[in-house]
């Protein structure tokens, strides 16, 4: 009984009858009419946080980022480009006695309609039993070839199919897969947790309003869908105006359980929080110890994680990264190369490139318009009127005046962090940026890996980047004169506006490479790697 809860919670919470009488229905994939509207793939990365309740409480946390794969190969008859989800599950809860706990990872390459190409999947139980699998989908033979990882020992076999289904990550896909005018169809969906295709019926409804948890009434379209051999286990899905989904409803023992769309900071709620803070004291381990970085012009590295899953990182000045598989980057960290302090000559670039004035605004973390930051700003900049110069110097100033604190994801406004004029990473790069905001300079804060030597390892860290000259670059105050050579992982950014909630929802993006991920050093250019 435990084993079939669990499986209800991580299969939509209606997969409950067995995989054998699951796999025999004959799966089906609608096909799209003569003149049915498209619907179009994102443009633009979006990441989506559900608070999971059940009983009126909130037992979870689910994520779900989606990311448009530039160029990606057409694997099925539909002509969507392909996208890259990530849905990441945490559920904790009791029930009569049975721990119902679950903790899973899937990635899946999907058409924007939920056409599922490749996937992987990594889900620990409450009595911790793993399961690792993947698979990818072989047009020529109509079959997922699926591997799984079974005690240290690698099983594969092959799943036939009369079409390719749909993946199981149904918010994504629903209101695209949608067509016209027909408000019921049937789709062949694949569900990872039991390497299982089964027939899904689903159902359009029409707009009605919804009352939201924090009391507000918005339009929303219902779809509904469930097994078309247990109609009984019925879920419900609710899109916004902007078909984005904001309630997800599915059966559980007799009640519902329900996910709503929130921010980061509601979704894990305090307790994972606190939890998640631990985790990022965790590092990075490097197979190598890596020497002479102080004056190595570059550092390349090979990020690996496990060969079912997939990796990537953003490119920018100071930092490339090559895509040598799905689960390896080569990634060359670059030295950011910048005229000495005190050099009159000015480094504006004549073309004045447009920057997003939210880079220089005020917010509720950095407070440009606190009279006290101000001066600081003023007197750590000096006289000059060169914005490298004025940047470095404020830089100094930082790393002179706050006296460091151990790490922790907290996050304080920069006009609180005046007043104690201590801290770690964190208050160290929001002053920095606000201080460089204050004297008229865009900037953003930086969330990523730095190395150390002992151990030798890149752990969590959070820096400045200004924009200077046409070009973002970097600053660390926590450094002092060391400065930031060939030794910062870049992951993410933020300009810190006023809907980011906490600091610890700036550092979630490393979750993907904690626990998961290994690097190794390519040694060139005068590196040594011992």
């Amino acid at each position: 009984m435990k084993h079939q809860w669990a499986f209800m919670l991580m299969t939509l919470l209606w997969l409950c009858c067995s995989p054998d009488n699951l796999c025999a229905q004959t799966p089906r994939l609608i096909a799209r009419t003569p003149g049915t509207p498209e619907k179009k793939a994102a443009t633009q990365n979006q990441q989506h946080w559900y608070r999971i309740e059940f009983d009126g409480k909130a037992v979870g946390y689910e994520s779900l980022t989606t990311t448009p794969m530039n160029g990606s190969s057409r694997s099925s008859a539909d002509d969507s480009a392909s996208v890259r989800r990530i849905r990441d599950t945490r559920l904790k809860l009791r029930r009569f006695g049975t721990d119902l706990s679950v903790s899973a990872h899937l990635e899946t390459i999907e058409t924007a309609d939920g056409v599922l190409q490749s996937w992987s999947l990594r889900r620990t139980g409450a009595d911790g039993a793993a399961i690792e699998r993947s698979g990818r989908w072989l047009a020529e033979k109509s079959a997922f070839e699926l591997t799984e990882n079974v005690g240290g020992s690698v099983r594969r076999e092959m799943l036939n199919s009369i079409v390719q289904p749909r993946s199981a990550i149904f918010p994504a896909w629903l209101p695209a897969a949608s067509t016209g005018t027909q408000r019921l169809w049937t789709s062949a969906v694949f569900f990872p947790e039991t390497a299982a295709i089964v027939d899904v019926e689903i159902e359009r409804g029409k707009t009605q309003s919804l009352q939201l948890s924090d009391g507000t009434t918005i339009a929303v379209t219902r779809f509904d869908y469930w097994p078309t051999n247990n109609p009984e286990m019925k879920s419900s899905i609710y899109y916004d105006s902007e078909l984005m989904p904001v309630r997800i409803e599915q059966p559980l023992i007799g009640q519902t359980l329900r996910l709503e769309r929130t921010d980061a900071a509601n979704a894990l709620g305090q307790d994972s929080m606190d939890s998640l803070d631990l985790q990022f004291h965790s590092v990075l381990p490097v197979k190598r110890t890596l020497t002479n970085l102080e004056r190595s012009p570059s550092l390349s590295l090979k990020v690996t994680v496990g060969n079912s899953e997939q990796i990537d990182l953003p490119t920018s000045e100071f930092q490339t990264v090559e895509q040598v598989a799905s689960n390896e980057l080569l990634v060359t960290l670059l030295r950011p190369v910048m005229p000495e302090a005190g050099n009159t000559e000015s480094v504006t670039n004549p073309r004045k490139p447009y920057i997003d004035p939210l880079y220089t605004s005020s917010s509720r973390w950095m407070t440009t318009e606190n009279d006290d930051l101000k001066r600081m700003g003023i007197v750590a900049a000096g006289a000059t009127l060169v914005p490298i110069d004025k940047c470095k110097r404020l830089t100094q100033y930082v790393w002179k005046h706050v006296r460091v604190s151990p790490f922790s994801t907290a996050m304080q406004p920069a006009s609180e962090i005046l007043k104690t004029m201590r801290g770690d990473c964190t208050e160290h790069a929001v002053l920095l940026s606000t201080l460089m905001r204050c004297q008229g300079i865009p900037s953003r804060v930086v969330v990523g890996f730095v190395y150390v030597p002992n151990p030798s390892a890149f752990m969590p860290h959070m820096w400045t980047e200004a924009f200077v000259d046409g070009k973002w670059i970097p600053f660390d105050s926590t450094r002092g004169p060391i400065g930031v050579g060939v030794t910062h992982l870049r992951v993410s950014d933020s300009v810190l506006s006023d809907d980011i909630g906490s600091g610890t929802t700036l550092f979630i993006p490393l979750l993907s490479f904690l626990g998961r991920a290994t690097v190794d050093a390519v040694a060139e250019n005068g590196l040594k790697a011992n």
